[in-house]
This record gives C-alpha cells, sequence and structure tokens, in this order.
C-alpha cells in the first residue's frame, strides 16, 4: 500500500542503517497503512505513533521495510526526517 499510495518519497539517505548493505539506497517511501500485522498474520490497527516505511534501491528493488516513531507535527512522516535523516523530500 505504502509503494502505491506514499504520503512521503525521501531521496538520499544519511544514516547508514538505512543503506542496502548491496549498494547505495536510494529512496524511502512512507505513510500509514491502513492495518499492521502481527507476527502470526493477524491484521490490527496501525501501531500508534509510528510510519511504515519502505527502501528502495537504485534498481528499484525494496530491500527493508519497518514501523518507525512518527513526526510529533505529522503523523505520516517519520520523526527526523529531513535533513537530518534524508537529503531531499520528492513527494
Amino acid at each position: 500500500m505504502i509503494l502505491q499510495r506514499p504520503k512521503a518519497i525521501f531521496e538520499g539517505l544519511l544514516r547508514d542503517e538505512d543503506d542496502d548493505r548491496r549498494g547505495l539506497g536510494w529512496r524511502c517511501y512512507c505513510g500509514t497503512p491502513d492495518k499492521a500485522y502481527l507476527p502470526d498474520g493477524d491484521a490490527r490497527p496501525p501501531w500508534p505513533n509510528q510510519v511504515f516505511m519502505v527502501f528502495i534501491n537504485k534498481e528499484r528493488v525494496a530491500y527493508n521495510w519497518r514501523w518507525e516513531k512518527s513526526s510529533p507535527k505529522d503523523p505520516d512522516l517519520p520523526a527526523e526526517h529531513v535533513p537530518e535523516r534524508f537529503k531531499r523530500r520528492l513527494l
């Protein structure tokens, strides 16, 4: 869902933990999906105060995805998104 209807797309990863281990990371798609899923596959409401992030490399392959703390100013964006974490916002 986040790749189809992101609330934000960021480019230029600035943190090592966000980069693709096989090469340079490229973009991060962010948003709050309608549901979160437990390890057993059961659906539940999205996690409060968190945003879902999908990291894409230059080959347009999703190499990482996870929930992270959201910005207090905008719940659909990650905390400390620009300029601390990404170079620029595309969407």
